[in-house]
């Protein structure tokens, strides 16, 4: 007997009883169509709390002095830019009074130099960003949502009077964050140039340098800190690297403890599966007997059973990505994850099926193989 002809006797096997074969696919099937589903949505779950905590400043390092002898300077941003070849940006900051007209608030005012847009990344809602020329000291001036509220209208394109300099503002933006406590009118920027000549008792307070995708938050901020050891003083560098390596860690447990249980489901179809087919042999044993009589090898038999525990398992995985899907696209639209089964989570999954049909059909094949043609043919 040939392995085309085993193949094709167990598939003749699982055609005389449809419905003990799809139950036995089935359980296989939800339990692969698990593994699957939790492996998607973790990986995408993943990727979007990755996302989320991105926001925070995941992707940036920021250096300020530990004391005033280890003050910055508006260069700063530039030589840590040139030392780690990632974005950087030099930061300033102070609370002042801007006004326009006869409205007064009190409010955050920064200062960026030409590194802001790439390093803050800032949403532009109306009008424009500034230009390689404004950022060399122009009266201009960027503000957010909420300062433009606070100072009730349209700023685009107005003059507001910020401590002794009255800028132009050019575009109302969102997206960055303040360092100053206590200023809840909303910020006012400024280019860094601007910002140290109408507020000469401040300096350069930070710079925020990018981390490049895959890179290491403490490599990237001990280059920049070296190259800015040189302005005097000591810096400190901070970022949020262990808290997102704790964030990570957290979830891929997570995701493995989901798994492990899925697992164990798609272990208990194969179970199932063993379970039918020690059940097949004791139904057939006419059948292995004939074939043995008739000069088939133990080892021709076995192969027949293999063949069957095989064919289980495939239908199995392949029912197991159909339902799998199925649950990624229900659970994913639930939990708001837009996630998707990628070919190179099914193909290892329906791999491993037949694996797993191969390991449980080893005890039904050893004892189809075992069986004596006279003792076979005896019982009916």
């Amino acid at each position: 007997m040939k392995l085309r002809d085993a193949a094709g006797l167990s598939a003749d096997n699982l055609r005389k009883n449809p419905v003990r074969t799809l139950l036995t696919i089935l359980g296989l099937g939800v339990g692969i169509g698990a593994v699957l589903t939790v492996l998607t949505l973790g990986s995408a779950g993943e990727e979007q709390v990755e996302n989320e905590i991105a926001r925070l400043g995941v992707d940036k390092v920021w250096i300020t002095p530990r004391d005033e002898s280890g003050a910055l300077d508006a260069q700063s941003g530039e030589k840590a830019a040139a030392a780690t070849g990632s974005s950087a940006c030099a930061g300033a900051y102070t609370l002042s009074v801007v006004s326009l007209g006869e409205h007064a608030v009190p409010a955050q005012v920064a200062g960026f130099d030409e590194g802001m847009e790439a390093v803050h990344d800032p949403m532009l809602r109306q009008g424009r960003l500034f230009t390689a020329r404004e950022y060399r000291g122009e009266p201009v001036a960027l503000m957010d949502g909420a300062l433009e509220e606070a100072l009730d209208g349209d700023v685009v394109g107005r003059r507001v009077d910020a401590g002794s300099r009255r800028v132009r503002v050019v575009g109302v933006v969102e997206g960055l964050q303040g360092s100053v406590a206590g200023a809840s009118n909303g910020m006012l920027i400024l280019p860094l140039a601007t910002f140290l000549d109408t507020y000469a008792a401040c300096g350069v307070s930070e710079v925020t340098v990018g981390v490049p995708r895959g890179g290491r938050a403490e490599q990237v901020g001990e280059a920049a800190a070296a190259a800015l050891s040189g302005t005097g003083g000591s810096l400190r560098v901070s970022s949020l690297q262990e808290e997102i390596d704790a964030a990570r860690s957290v979830i891929r447990i997570f995701v493995m403890v989901l798994a492990c249980v899925a697992a164990v489901c798609m272990l208990t179809g194969g179970i199932g599966v063993m379970n039918i087919l020690l059940v097949s042999v004791r139904e057939r044993r006419r059948e292995i007997g004939l074939i043995k009589a008739i000069g088939g090898t133990a080892r021709q038999v076995g192969m027949l059973f293999l063949m069957e525990a095989v064919c289980y398992a495939l239908l199995g995985g392949l029912l197991g990505i159909l339902l799998g899907m199925g649950m990624i696209r229900v659970f994913g639209a639930w939990i708001g994850l837009n996630a998707f089964l990628r070919a190179d989570t099914a193909v290892p999954a329906v791999l491993a099926a037949g694996g797993l049909g191969i390991v449980f059909g080893v005890a039904p094949a050893l004892r189809a193989a075992g069986m004596q043609p006279v003792e076979a043919l005896r019982e009916e």
